[in-house]
């Protein structure tokens, strides 16, 4: 007697529709850049003009370590000291992380990290605790001119950030970096499929931060149990356009 099972559909989860939606299928021919529309081309800033600035000093690197040590010492840490980092240290780890290179506004890709189709959909919120010349409070980082705006200074933003941060061992911190994107500016290029390349593009950041904190001496860690709506709503942030996408703690080495 033959026995015919029935073979439930396989239900794809949210990721796997997604990844299935977003596959190209069809080989996709260049486009020359001469007929590229405006969009593709246009890098976009967000700065925050009516707001108070630092301007923070000229980032300079040791010259004491070689690539090779770099990458042979990056790794995770989550011992923090008490000490502050200086001035000087928060701007070598901004501009040599996520900084621009070059001093122009062109398309060209002129950062220390990639971005598919030099779209550069993230924004970095420093939100510092303990840095010398620099009060407690949110900031965001207009690259464009190397400094921080602040957007909330008070001692009490350490505690809701390191709540909606989901570790107990980042209160030692010296500052967490909030990484937000700003989905747009990928997807009128890439369509849907635009969230993917963000991704990747957090991925080379993050990798950047680590590389830069490992040089400096300083120590680092990510977290992928932060909570969305409490960093977006503490960076008034509407989770859609732009939404909080990473988080990372930075600190001096105990």
């Amino acid at each position: 007697m033959n026995i015919i099972r029935k073979i439930k559909p396989f239900k794809l989860t949210i990721s796997q529709k997604y990844h299935e939606f977003t596959k190209i299928k069809d080989v996709i021919k260049d486009i020359p850049v001469e007929k590229w529309p405006e969009t593709w081309k246009r890098v976009y800033f967000k700065g925050y003009p009516r707001f108070e600035a630092i301007k923070l000093p000229e980032p300079k690197l040791p010259n004491n370590l070689s690539f090779k040590e770099v990458l042979y010492k990056r790794q995770s840490a989550r011992n923090f000291s008490k000490e502050a980092l200086s001035m000087q240290e928060l701007s070598n780890l901004l501009f040599f992380a996520g900084g621009i290179r070059a001093k122009n506004e062109t398309w060209t890709s002129n950062r220390f990290y990639p971005s598919a189709g030099a779209r550069y959909p993230l924004e970095i919120y420093p939100i510092i605790f303990n840095i010398d010349g620099i009060k407690p409070g949110i900031y965001h980082y207009y690259l464009k001119s190397h400094l921080l705006e602040a957007l909330r200074k008070n001692q009490k933003y350490k505690e809701l950030s390191l709540k909606w941060f989901g570790n107990h061992w980042a209160k030692e911190s010296n500052l967490l970096l909030a990484i937000s994107a700003v989905f747009f500016r990928a997807k009128v290029k890439y369509g849907e499929r635009g969230y993917r390349h963000v991704l990747t593009e957090l991925g080379c950041l993050i990798q950047n931060i680590y590389l830069t904190s490992t040089a400096l001496n300083l120590g680092c860690c990510p977290t992928g149990g932060y909570n969305d709506d409490g960093y977006n709503s503490l960076l008034d942030l509407d989770g859609v356009e732009e939404s909080i996408i990473g988080v990372v703690a930075i600190g001096r080495k105990r």
